[in-house]
């Protein structure tokens, strides 16, 4: 296992709504066998939300749950961030962004902030893997077992608590299987309900403070078909603080990482009206 805490500097962009401009190196190192090439890489996908609207998400927009708040003092940079309520009993839904065909790496930042006293766990953001035939081939599986060809699903999510730990989620074909053999629910890869296959290297353990603004990161690197080579890994604030290598997401090239979605999905729905913000989303990928 590897027990060094890698520290990476906070990215900092432009953020124009559907951005395509190339961004500079990223460093790489030892600690970071599965980050996006040193290489270039593109800037495919952004929103600060200061266009006042959320128009850049092609899906999921419910304005009963998500709106723009214009408020210089309390977003993390410029004026406006994105507010999302999770009614009492419900979730704060999604919004998803397609970016079809796909690529072969995706790397995502966001900030996010949890007011004083949220209780309960929540899904965070996805990148999702559909057919690049079919853009929805990766959405509305929960439950289903991958098999190679139809989708994956890598995401972060937060354990129980105020707020608890990120954990990665994840949906791959060896994942474990639930008792009954063939329902599948994601993994945090740290050898809990019945894990069996290849476990991540959880270096920190860091719960997000609420009342406060955190940049986090995720970035995925698929597999060589036939191979399991695939890895991913997070960051919050700079730090890493897990490595999942060792991975096969897919056994073919029809499956690529094509989609981004902030995720505000609570299994059970929220104990009580809660709102969750979220500022200066940024994907990279590469071919």
């Amino acid at each position: 296992m590897n027990s060094s805490v890698a520290t990476r500097p906070l990215i900092s962009v432009a953020l124009v709504v559907g951005a395509m401009a190339a961004c500079g190196q990223r460093s790489t190192g030892p600690t970071e066998p599965g980050a996006l090439a040193a290489a270039a890489n593109d800037v495919v996908f952004a929103d600060d939300f200061e266009s006042g609207t959320l128009s850049a998400w092609q899906d999921g927009v419910d304005p009963s749950r998500q709106r723009v708040v214009t408020d210089p003092k309390g977003a993390k940079s410029g004026s406006r961030y994105l507010a999302v309520t999770y009614p009492a009993g419900r979730d704060g839904g999604w919004l998803t962004r397609f970016l079809m065909p796909g690529y072969q790496s995706m790397d995502v930042s966001y900030d996010v902030r949890f007011p004083a006293g949220w209780q309960g766990a929540t899904k965070l953001v996805a990148l999702y893997g559909s057919r690049i035939d079919n853009q929805w081939s990766g959405f509305g599986k929960s439950g289903v077992c991958p098999n190679g060809t139809d989708f994956f699903a890598a995401m972060l999510v937060t354990e129980s608590g105020n707020p608890g730990a990120v954990r990665f989620y994840t949906y791959y074909p060896a994942m474990a299987r639930e008792q009954d053999g063939v329902t599948c629910f994601g993994r945090y890869g740290d050898g809990t309900g019945s894990e069996h296959t290849v476990l991540a290297d959880y270096t920190s353990s860091t719960a997000l403070s609420p009342d406060a603004w955190h940049h986090v990161e995720l970035s995925v690197r698929l597999n060589t078909p036939g191979r399991s080579d695939g890895t991913q890994m997070f960051w919050i604030d700079g730090v890493q603080q897990a490595i999942w290598s060792g991975l096969s997401f897919r056994t073919s090239e029809v499956l690529r990482l094509n989609a981004v979605q902030l995720t505000f999905n609570s299994a059970n729905g929220a104990a009580r009206t809660e709102e969750l913000d979220v500022d200066n989303v940024v994907v990279r990928a590469s071919s």
